[in-house]
């Protein structure tokens, strides 16, 4: 062994205790890091909450009420998931409008549908597959269609229809430690409103139709806030 060798092992030594303790400074010890490894590769979640449609401008849509949801993840690489889900409100109310008539002759009081809305998208985590103090937030965004429950026309000519709905939002999983998990979410799903044409007219200064002069299709936003559970299997 050379001389340059024996040198070179006491400062080695002398150096590992000190590599060890700036070590030591980087990171956290894993039963103190805030992060948390997550696990499950498919969930059903089953949530409950508030379904608030944006006004529309002829004052027909659907209004704020109680909605359910089911959704189905599959986790498809590192922190994306597809998603499947369906809404269900079993009683949304509208107005019903008559635009021949004028004045309060022209309401015909209110209608109570259920109304459903099916998506499928993508999730992804992001912090990962793992969580931060027990929260892993979510951007998510989906395609769908949404019905009000019939195919039928009111005695004003309008119906809500089927409808291609657009979504995006943020959800949160709780991480409980148990095997069902806290789900939080947020979704604001835009869809499209088409009119008869008697609900348009000239916008001039004795128009008493019910748009006026607007468009006889408007895209609205509408939110859904949910809370509910989440089962992760194939851990």
């Amino acid at each position: 062994m050379t001389r340059r060798s024996l040198l070179l092992v006491p400062t080695l030594l002398l150096a590992a205790p000190l590599a060890c303790s700036l070590g030591a400074q980087v990171g956290h010890i894993p039963a103190e890091s805030p992060y948390q490894d997550l696990r499950g590769r498919q969930a059903v979640t089953f949530a409950t909450g508030i379904l608030a449609p944006g006004k529309d401008p002829a004052g027909v849509g659907p209004r704020s009420g109680l909605v359910a949801s089911a959704r189905y993840e599959l986790l498809l690489t590192g922190p994306l998931w597809f998603q499947a889900k369906v809404s269900y409100a079993p009683q949304l109310e509208r107005t019903v409008k008559d635009p021949l008539l004028t004045g309060a002759a022209r309401d015909f009081g209110t209608s109570k549908r259920p109304f459903t809305l099916a998506e499928v998208g993508f999730g992804m985590n992001l912090t990962g597959n793992k969580s931060w103090r027990r929260v892993t937030p979510q951007l998510h965004g989906a395609l769908g269609m949404a019905t009000a429950g019939t195919s039928k026309f009111d005695v004003g000519g309008y119906r809500f229809g089927n409808k291609i709905t657009v979504s995006y939002g943020l959800g949160a999983r709780i991480v409980t430690g148990a095997a069902w998990e806290i789900d939080a979410d947020v979704t604001h799903a835009f869809w499209k409103y088409s009119y008869p044409d008697d609900y348009r007219g000239s916008g001039g200064p004795t128009d008493v139709s019910i748009l006026g002069g607007q468009s006889l299709s408007a895209w609205k936003g509408n939110f859904q806030l949910t809370l509910g559970a989440s089962r992760f299997f194939f851990r």
